[in-house]
């Protein structure tokens, strides 16, 4: 059994190293193990000195250096999942680094500068689109600033091995199987170990709140193979694709490890129905802005990205339920309102 607040843990063959970090996700994970006798390394944490002290410190307690790993394989684009790949791969220029097409496309998209000009153009139509869910500008500003604030931040390393979905890294005679799961990123990808039933989910499947799912229209601008106009279904179709993987055990990239996969599988399930429902009986017979839904169901004591949080999931479950013809969507004054 592995203790939820350790740094360093270790269960069936796996080490999971939990490094805390100060945002609200609270600590990222990434998980090490062996395979026909090469390592293999679950994403590559947060490009924050802290961050990197700290893995390179418990790296270190288990006996393993940086040049010891032989695969590192990045579960999806967000910053704290890849954040340390160009340091890895310049202290082990042997390591095999591996990443869905999509993820390697928003990386390299986002760091190069030439793109900047595109990416203004792009966040002046998302506050367009927002200010018509009926959030407004003073809201929208903000969020636009960090969305704009990311080609700054992101560090782009070329991956070795471009990955699709249902692709099987070979490793000796044992096989990793590659599942694209969109939802909570695009690009996201789970990690399934067949020879014993272990399955790294990254952000989609956590142990204790389901995480979140967004529209992602700041990324219209890439290609368009992978724009899901309905994020919320690909992300339960995702769920199913696991289910039939029947895992033994869930390794997340935050919160705890998952020892009764099926059962919280279902969990999330259920809680995404319930929304369903809540968001149907506060809007029948009552048009309401994305935004005010999102106010009403979230509260209104959020801070601007916690907002675009709230509104970018509230619209997930409403396209949903619009391409399910179970809600209506309504124009009136510029504005965009939802009714059942």
């Amino acid at each position: 059994m592995v203790q939820k607040d350790s740094e360093i843990s270790e269960l069936d063959g796996v080490y999971r190293l939990r490094i805390e970090i100060p945002f609200d996700v609270k600590f990222v994970c990434v998980f090490l193990f062996e395979l026909e006798g090469k390592r293999i390394l679950i994403d590559a944490g947060l490009n924050i000195l802290p961050w990197k002290k700290k893995f390179l410190s418990l790296l270190k307690q288990i006996n393993v250096k940086i040049e010891d790993i032989d695969y590192c394989i990045i579960t999806h684009e967000h910053l704290d999942h890849n954040g340390l790949l160009k340091f890895i791969k310049r202290k082990n220029p042997y390591i095999n680094i591996l990443m869905h097409e999509f993820t390697n496309y928003s990386l390299n998209f986002s760091a190069d500068p030439e793109k900047y000009a595109q990416m203004e153009e792009n966040a002046k139509k998302f506050a367009t689109l927002f200010n018509s869910y009926g959030m407004e500008q003073k809201y929208i500003q903000p969020i636009l600033s960090w969305f704009l604030q990311w080609p700054k931040i992101v560090r782009y390393q070329q991956p070795d091995v471009i990955l699709k979905d249902d692709d099987e890294v070979s490793i000796g005679s044992s096989k990793l199987r590659i599942i694209w799961t969109p939802g909570h990123s695009i690009g996201h990808i789970c990690v399934f170990n067949e020879k014993n039933s272990h399955l790294f989910s990254g952000d989609h499947i956590l142990s204790r709140i389901t995480p979140h799912i967004g529209q992602y229209h700041m990324l219209s601008l890439f290609d368009s193979k992978y724009i899901c106009p309905n994020i919320l279904k690909s992300y339960l179709n995702s769920l199913d694709k696991i289910e039939r993987l029947n895992p033994k055990l869930i390794f997340p990239a935050h919160q705890e490890i998952i020892e009764n996969p099926l059962e919280r599988i279902a969990d999330i399930k259920k809680h995404h129905q319930r929304r369903f429902q809540e968001i149907s009986k506060l809007i029948k017979n009552n048009p309401l802005t994305p935004f005010e839904i999102s106010q009403i169901h979230f509260g209104n004591n959020l801070d601007n990205m916690n907002k675009y949080l709230a509104i970018n999931e509230i619209l997930s479950h409403l396209i949903y339920l619009e391409q399910e013809n179970k809600v209506n969507r309504i124009c009136k004054n510029g504005k965009i309102l939802f009714t059942s």
